[in-house]
């Protein structure tokens, strides 16, 4: 299981083992960040307490709370957050969560008391993945495929309601596992285990549905500001250099800017772009780079080069993530660990601040949500016509919760159910979308918040973490720092969006850094020219894996109404990428990761 996560933690591997009960084994691989000594290895146990801990992540605000527990008089043999995290916990227990501001996944063991704690931190930034076996016990990972090694066997069976949603939405979302008995924690959940079977679920932390104590407009952005600013300081403390990513956004570039303006030499940052593709931000990317006076690293590749990548990319998916702006996010990933180990992401600005068109479609019309449903698509369809004031068709949907569960998927139910027609719907526990009270211009914005926090994040993450640890490098994202979600929450949404563009504070921020001529206006994203590359390049390989072996999982899928849908990318009709990359990746995946987990268990099963 410590094998398959090597790339995670090179610099050292250690394990550790119950010695009064034989209850828990733990595992570790390091990457060195803060105190590079062998002081800081893991599994740590403390000289306090009996008590062990295995962390994934970062305590951001650490030293505080080194001096707060130092003037109760614990000692500490290094200068690590994880000796700080475990002596919190030793200290508090579950209650210590909410003290942390950080990201995070750990799992905390009291050998005297019996009890194990896991936990994630409030943004969902580090994964935490887990199976339980009834009448034998828990694993858990940083990564999914490790599951598949549990000693008591591997996990068999497909959960069809989460295979519908991967295919529905190309990633799966906490708190679900593809195969039953797996899943993984929420963000800000944690777990409590106790012998004989004693399992408690329960959240730490929650992204508030309503604002509260608004700011005014100024002072709101002074704050932020403030907020960011006081992040990205926490977040640059490490005994490994540091850089940024920076695109041709708002975001990462307003992090970045902050960033410069907080070290005493130029700051390293990292950009990649692609040759003759309208996505590109690499020349944007560089004008902010000029403006910044930073050490900018930008490497561009062709397409050929980018497919050629590929084969490489395939193997990091340890669980089905069809995400394929993956393959840009590994490259520059690849890039920036030749310079640094540790490099700031710009990543949850977008959700935070209203950067997506998704609040802004729900809004648009917000009155007319008072209507029911039928007077509502009476108003679109008399809009589209130009017999009244056009409306967005948002309001088509039978509530803003369907939208948004609507607007996120990638796949037509109505094509899923010819290739994959025995199905189910969505599991009642995927609860990201849904909608109460009254929609009004103030609670769907905030709806819209916290829709876009636990969905469309957790998938960018979920994206960053995989394709930035396949290559070493720790992504922080001072963003989601808790004192600037905290300053977020204070603002009235209204006044950060419009008709054209959302992050109106951001925009203004990164205007007290760069000159405004500058500043982009239209938001690209991170991609690449898949569609095209499907129909090409890589016609061979989607073939291949989706007509020439098996498919997985066994008798769902109808390959011949497939084969007709694939026909109609090939030919142009419609533009399928997301669809068909998202069965690439649940093929390759089975193909790779569950095969080779099958052959493990044969090999011990037969000596």
């Amino acid at each position: 299981m410590t094998d398959l996560i090597a790339h995670r933690g090179p610099d050292h591997e250690g394990y550790w083992e119950d010695p009064l009960h034989q209850r828990l084994t733990l595992g570790f691989r390091r990457l060195s960040i803060i105190d590079l000594s062998k002081a800081g290895h893991q599994p740590m146990t403390s000289i306090n307490a009996p008590s062990v801990i295995a962390f994934n992540g970062e305590i951001y605000n650490f030293q505080q709370l080194r001096r707060d527990l130092e003037a109760k008089g614990v000692r500490f043999r290094s200068k690590t957050d994880t000796e700080v995290l475990l002596e919190v916990l030793n200290q508090w227990e579950e209650d210590a969560l909410p003290r942390l501001n950080g990201m995070f996944a750990f799992a905390w063991y009291h050998y005297e008391k019996q009890k194990l704690i896991l936990a994630r931190d409030h943004a969902g930034i580090k994964p935490l993945y887990y199976y339980i076996v009834p009448q034998q016990g828990i694993v858990f990972g940083s990564q999914y495929n490790q599951l598949l090694y549990a000693p008591w066997g591997m996990p068999q069976h497909v959960d069809p309601e989460v295979l519908y949603t991967y295919l529905k939405i190309h990633y799966i979302p906490p708190p679900l596992g593809l195969l039953r008995g797996t899943g993984q924690l929420r963000p800000g959940e944690m777990m409590v285990v106790r012998p004989g079977r004693q399992v408690r679920c329960c959240r730490w932390w929650e992204l508030p549905k309503q604002s509260v104590d608004q700011w005014k407009a100024t002072e709101a952005t002074n704050a932020v500001e403030s907020a960011l600013r006081n992040a990205i300081q926490r977040q640059l403390v490490a005994d490994v250099p540091v850089g940024t990513f920076l695109s041709g956004g708002i975001d990462s570039p307003l992090v970045t800017a902050i960033a410069a303006q907080s070290v005493n030499h130029p700051i390293q940052t990292f950009t990649i772009g692609s040759k003759n593709w309208w996505q590109d931000e690499s020349t944007q990317a560089r004008r902010y780079a000029q403006a910044l006076n930073v050490k900018h690293h930008l490497q561009v590749l062709t397409s050929d080069q980018m497919i050629a990548l590929i084969d490489e990319i395939l193997p990091l998916h340890h669980e089905p993530l069809a995400d394929y702006s993956t393959i840009p996010t590994y490259l520059v990933s690849r890039m920036a660990r030749r310079h640094v180990v540790v490099a700031l992401s710009g990543d949850g600005g977008d959700e935070l601040f209203f950067g997506y068109i998704r609040p802004r479609s729900l809004t648009m019309n917000a009155d007319d949500w008072r209507h029911p449903r039928w007077v509502r698509i009476l108003l679109y369809a008399l809009g589209k016509y130009g017999l009244i004031r056009p409306r967005n068709s948002s309001l088509v949907f039978a509530n803003p919760g369907e939208y948004y569960r609507e607007v996120n998927a990638r796949t037509r139910d109505q094509d899923l159910r010819k290739w994959a027609p025995d199905l189910p719907g969505y599991p009642d526990r995927l609860d990201i979308f849904h909608f109460e009270g009254q929609p009004t211009l103030q609670s769907l914005l905030e709806f819209s918040r916290y829709a876009e926090y636990y969905g469309q994040l957790q998938r960018g993450l979920r994206k960053v973490d995989l394709a930035s640890m396949q290559c070493s490098l720790e992504v922080r994202v001072p963003m989601l720092d808790r004192e600037v979600i905290d300053a977020a929450l204070r603002i009235d949404p209204a006044t950060q969006i419009d008709d054209r563009q959302g992050k109106k504070i951001l925009r203004t921020l990164l205007q007290r850094y760069v000159p405004p001529h500058v500043i982009t206006v239209e938001k690209r994203g991170f991609s690449v020219p898949l569609g095209q590359w499907l129909r090409t390049s890589l016609r061979g390989r989607v073939e291949d894996l989706l007509f020439e072996h098996d498919l997985f999982p066994n008798g769902v899928f109808d390959r011949h109404q497939l084969r007709r849908y694939w026909q109609e990318h090939l030919q142009g009709r419609r533009d399928l990428k997301w669809t068909i990359w998202t069965l690439m990746v649940l093929q390759y995946w089975a193909h790779h990761h569950l095969n080779a987990a099958r052959r493990f268990h044969q090999q011990l099963l037969h000596g």
